[in-house]
């Protein structure tokens, strides 16, 4: 299966799997402006999707986890599911499934680009490369935002796994983002000089 197949399954299944959990569906929407930044040959498209698919993993994927044995302690309990269970449950270990596979493929896809790394090349700024930047923007303003929530919480006592990781994690992987993204703008425009110089 193509990684952007793979990426857009993932999307879909995980979408429909969190849609009842206040939310929860948003978090795959940095994958989803990744997808869209590489339909649109955004130079760093792939760095995107890389991001948003950590952040899946960390987000959605921890929450999946997390609550997957009470749907077990209800079949244990009442050996049937009730509500949405019957629905909800195969989509939410379709959902585990794709995302662990969704991140293997693009650990592979990252060995793969790290070793016939492409020397840096000026072209022109398109729109998908204004999708990544603007994105990378938003999300860094969000995920400082959330250490306003790690610290209420902390405050309060409520310090916990399932709400450390998915804090910390956006803050890492936004700095990650961010300082990749800044260290290849300084290489592009090194060696658009060099060019203009020779």
């Amino acid at each position: 299966m193509k990684r952007t197949t793979l990426a857009i399954a993932t999307v879909c299944v995980t979408v429909a799997a969190t849609i009842t959990a206040f939310g929860a569906f948003l978090f795959t929407i940095p994958l989803i402006l990744g997808l869209i930044a590489d339909a649109l040959a955004a130079r760093r498209s792939q760095w995107l999707m890389w991001a948003g698919a950590v952040y899946l993993t960390a987000t959605a994927l921890f929450m999946e986890v997390a609550i997957f044995p009470e749907f077990v302690a209800e079949l244990r309990l009442h050996h049937r599911l009730g509500g949405l269970g019957p629905v909800l449950v195969p989509l939410w270990i379709a959902s585990i499934m794709l995302i662990v596979w969704c991140d293997v493929a693009f650990i592979i896809d990252a060995i793969k680009a790290g070793r016939n790394r492409m020397p840096p090349e000026r072209r022109p700024v398109g729109v998908g490369d204004w999708i990544v930047w603007i994105t990378a923007f938003l999300f860094t303003v969000y995920a400082f935002w959330l250490i306003r929530f790690f610290v209420g919480a902390y405050t309060h006592g409520f310090v916990q796994a399932g709400i450390v990781l998915p804090t910390l994690a956006p803050i890492v992987i936004a700095t990650v983002f961010d300082v990749a993204l800044v260290v290849d703008a300084t290489r592009m425009r090194q060696a658009w000089r060099r060019s203009c110089g020779s």
